[in-house]
């Protein structure tokens, strides 16, 4: 083909589109062509060649009744989109509960899926490890928190307790907060609004001590869709101890000390172990520090510091594996300084709740 055709044939690619954008916005209101949907995501009804030009793909889904416009105008899909998700090892239990209608019955603490290529020594958590875990958007600052069922999350009461219910959204099924597309996620986060907030009755918040009873349910404005990367934590039972175990926290918040941080994008994890309390306070007189625990608290850190919860971190589960499952064991609260040593972080016992967690959330 000459340039002269080509160049005839781009002006009339040229006119047609500006064609077809003109009668796209008379029909805005109808949403004829406006939006197309691929891989169960929505996305623009664009020019093919502009698609092209920022290394997207066209697919259909944009019909429309204008000569040639089933080549001209198509679904961009972008880059990101385009990339085929993780190869994905689902548990066997985990097909027969999740498909289908998402009425059957889920297991608390058992993450349904697993990669089948970990990251070796990193502290970054793969897509789907940690499916209660929530990202708590308040105002200007972030917490974390826990699904414990269909409507609620669990979080630290110093999180919520002053905030207004229109400046609360949760984010469940979040990983990368940023969406960069460096990571996959196969499958879409939720965002919730919330209608309720219960703080522990017994709550108090303390300026230079551990506020006692830090623990606090919000309800959800909906109930959520269980699948693979949503899926709740299992609660303690009544008289279980965890002292000496190994607990796994995790969150958005800072990866290093230095002030003005902010926090990760990417979900990240940590493994502490959880000490007694006679641990934890010679730990703290260690550094000249005089801390009162209380029934309802616990300890957990490595000695020189090199892992911890860290601002933003809290209302985040440290959570415990126990017979295949995975049994949330504290709530993260307060702590002097943040991966320093012998400073370990201080938690709420959940075990110590649990009761009254359970009768908000399955009430008799």
């Amino acid at each position: 083909m000459s340039k002269r055709v080509m160049a005839i044939a781009f002006t009339l690619a040229l006119w047609f589109a500006e064609v077809q954008l003109s009668r796209s916005g008379e029909e805005k209101d109808r949403g004829n062509g406006e939006t197309c949907r691929f891989r169960g995501e929505t996305f623009s009804c664009s020019f093919s060649l502009a698609c092209w030009l920022i290394g997207g793909r066209s697919e259909g889904g944009c019909e429309s009744s204008f000569p040639f416009s089933s080549w001209l105008f198509a679904c961009c899909v972008p880059p990101k989109a385009l990339r085929d998700p993780p190869k994905i090892q689902r548990r066997r239990d985990s097909v027969n509960r999740l498909n289908g209608h998402n009425s059957l019955q889920v297991v608390c603490g058992r993450p349904a899926m697993m990669l089948q290529k970990r990251i070796i020594g990193g502290s970054e958590a793969y897509f789907g490890e940690l499916p209660w875990q929530a990202h708590l958007r308040i105002a200007g600052y972030q917490c974390g928190g826990v699904l414990v069922s269909k409507f609620f999350v669990l979080t630290a009461a110093h999180c919520v307790h002053r905030a207004h219910l229109r400046d609360i959204l949760i984010y469940l099924g979040e990983h990368d907060t940023q969406n960069t597309g460096l990571i996959p996620e196969p499958y879409p986060e939720e965002v919730h609004r919330v209608v309720q907030k219960i703080v522990h009755p017994n709550f108090q918040f303390r300026r230079s001590q551990p506020d006692r009873f830090d623990i606090a349910l919000v309800k959800l404005a909906r109930g959520v869709v269980f699948r693979e990367n949503i899926l709740p934590i299992c609660l303690p039972k009544k008289g279980s101890s965890f002292k000496g175990r190994m607990g796994l926290v995790a969150g958005w918040g800072k990866t290093d000390t230095s002030y003005g941080k902010t926090g990760t994008n990417v979900l990240r994890k940590a493994v502490v172990p959880i000490l007694s309390d006679d641990e934890c306070l010679m730990w703290h007189r260690h550094k000249n520090i005089r801390v009162e625990l209380h029934k309802e608290m616990f300890c957990a850190g490595h000695s020189d510091g090199h892992m911890d919860a860290c601002l933003g971190d809290s209302g985040g589960p440290l959570i415990v594996q126990e017979n295949g499952r995975w049994v949330l064991a504290g709530i993260t609260s307060a702590g002097f300084g943040c991966a320093i040593d012998h400073q370990p972080g201080i938690y709420h016992k959940v075990e110590y709740t649990a009761e009254w967690v359970t009768k908000i959330i399955h009430p008799p």
